[in-house]
């Protein structure tokens, strides 16, 4: 992960010190002159005095490396951001240094259910035996001592604990438009998502997120609606930090595990001692890896939401003639987030940012979407003058009039490798010739997250359960893969067409009357398709191109229909 992409935060320390996120504190409204729209944290940071922690992160184990925890610096945050903000990270001038791992430790097979996972106050002394944060050995966290986390009980009379808001920040943390619903109760599954159909034979899962909720937080969604614990997990985060300031109290929301079962937690922290008993406590500072399944097999989703994101390389070509009646106001180079209600003037844009995956089982899994490449009144042009660069960007709603842009910061779960690529190599000419159309709407149907254009093949297995061979290739490390594949809707006038590409030599391209009305319709077309490919591995003879133009022109007529079964 590269830092320098990751937006500023103008309400962090200034100048050259480094300084350690010690602990997240109360929730409030600091200032509703300027922030309405959502609460903020206090932050609670240290400025670190050992400059060799950058070659020797341990050095960061010991309270001395800082100043004392009476002299912390504090500073209010909008919920938005906790995606960017993790116990244990150094940020200097309002940017991020490190992220060291301190003691990074595996926990396997861990049992979560309410007989193992309790809640408790960060100042617990347990038992009166002493407390579970000793001060002397972590003093970082003692003007938090009301503030809430979770207690995992471990083998050997030890245990994990995990700051409540580390655990929303991990669970939930997927996207600022996600995290800042839950501290804003009541939560309602419609301001999520909504028409949800899920296939328990199959697992497959689609859904339509709500206006304005990222995609980036698909696959989080899709647990909150089939996992019943995880959508009272996501709610009582909101319900308790209600309680608690309509009571007049310090407001600390309190957080659970959005599932029950066996997992295997991968967290970098600290240990401390209990009493005589040294290594007895696991304080969390940051969870790196979750291994609990998902409930689903495979999500596909749909996007209301018309926030502008940043153009992926090999897709600039395909929309800047979609893009460029859209002319706004440029961002800054040193744009900051601030502390402020973004403009109501100015258009809301995604901000990505890529950080490790968290959850192994996605690997193992696609989330898809549809993303429209092009439409007939795309060579439009916007006629006028660019704006001054933008330098200010706030999280949240819009609510004022200053010059703010809205953002949304969404975490992307791949590796920094895969950034930004392009085209995959089978698809390449067949994009080009589709972008030469004119007159259509394109929507490419299988937009993912590992390449940002295509899916796995659609799995056939005959009644033994054995999959066709023909379906994978071989990699040059001698193991079997499925073919990638992908889907592009053509749409003129009532007229609506799917074309499948499947990676093969030469490439395989199959058309197919569709409707465009029926969410399954796209798996009966992947179906229909891996099948042909499977049985017969024909494919149209002319160039893409011709092809689709003699369907618009009625000339073609195709006798396969997905929806015939």
């Amino acid at each position: 992960m590269n830092n320098n992409d990751l937006p500023s935060i103008s309400a962090l320390p200034k100048g050259e010190n480094s300084w350690r996120i010690d602990w997240f504190g109360d929730l409030a409204f600091p200032n509703r002159s300027i922030r309405r729209t959502q609460p903020s944290l206090f932050l609670h940071l240290s400025r670190v005095l050992d400059g060799n922690f950058r070659d020797d992160p341990s050095i960061l184990l010991s309270p001395d490396s800082t100043t004392p925890a009476k002299f912390q610096r504090k500073a209010w945050v909008s919920v938005g951001t906790l995606p960017l903000l993790r116990i244990g990270d150094i940020w200097r001038d309002g940017r991020l240094e490190a992220r060291p791992n301190y003691q990074l430790e595996s926990f396997a097979d861990l049992r979560i259910d309410d007989t193992t996972v309790h809640l408790i106050k960060a100042g617990l002394n347990l038992d009166d035996k002493g407390f579970l944060l000793p001060l002397s050995e972590h003093p970082w966290h003692m003007q938090c001592t009301h503030s809430y986390c979770v207690m995992v009980e471990l083998p050997e009379n030890r245990r994990l604990i995990i700051p409540c808001i580390e655990l929303i920040r991990f669970y939930f943390g997927s996207s600022s438009s996600l995290v800042t619903k839950l501290f804003l109760p009541p939560l309602e599954r419609k301001a999520l998502y909504c028409n949800p159909k899920f296939d328990k034979a199959t697992g497959r899962l689609v859904l339509e997120l709500a206006e304005q909720i990222s995609g980036a937080s698909a696959a989080d969604i899709g647990r909150l609606h089939l996992d019943p614990v995880a959508w009272r997990a996501a709610v009582h985060i909101g319900t308790s930090a209600l309680k608690a300031s309509l009571v007049n109290q310090h407001v600390y929301p309190q957080a659970f595990f959005p599932f029950e079962g066996n997992t295997t937690l991968i967290a970098a922290g600290k240990w401390l001692s209990f009493g005589e008993q040294p290594q007895a406590t696991f304080i969390v500072y940051n969870l790196r890896s979750c291994s609990h399944h998902f409930p689903y097999r495979s999500l596909r989703y749909e996007s209301k939401d018309n926030i502008r994101g940043p153009v992926q390389d090999g897709q600039s070509e395909l929309t800047h003639s979609a893009k460029r009646r859209h002319q706004s106001a440029r961002d800054s180079r040193d744009q900051h987030l601030v502390e402020q209600d973004a403009s109501n003037g100015l258009a809301p844009k995604i901000k990505q940012i890529r950080f490790e995956p968290r959850f192994p089982d996605l690997k193992k899994k696609t989330v898809w979407k549809n993303q429209s490449l092009s439409s007939p009144d795309a060579s439009q042009s916007f006629l006028g003058t660019a704006a001054r660069p933008v330098k200010q960007a706030a999280i949240g709603e819009l609510g004022s009039e200053r010059r703010i842009r809205p953002v949304d910061l969404a975490v992307l779960s791949r590796p920094e490798s895969d950034q930004q690529r392009p085209v995959p190599a089978f698809l390449r000419d067949a994009v080009k010739e589709l972008m030469q159309l004119q007159g259509l709407h394109i929507e490419l149907l299988t937009k993912s997250e590992e390449d940002g254009w295509t899916i796995p093949v659609t799995i056939l297995s005959n009644e033994d359960g054995e999959i066709d061979l023909g379906l994978c290739v071989v990699e040059n490390t001698g193991n079997l893969r499925l073919r990638r594949t992908a889907v592009f809707a053509l749409t003129r006038d009532q007229k609506h067409v799917s074309a499948v590409f499947i990676e093969s030599s030469p490439m395989h391209m199959k058309l197919y009357p569709t409707t465009g009305d029926d969410p399954e319709e796209v798996w009966r077309t992947l179906e229909c398709a891996a099948g042909e490919f499977v049985c017969r591995r024909e494919s149209e003879s002319a160039n893409v191109a011709e092809l689709i133009d003699s369907v618009f022109d009625l000339k073609h007529q195709h006798t396969i229909h997905p929806n015939d079964g």
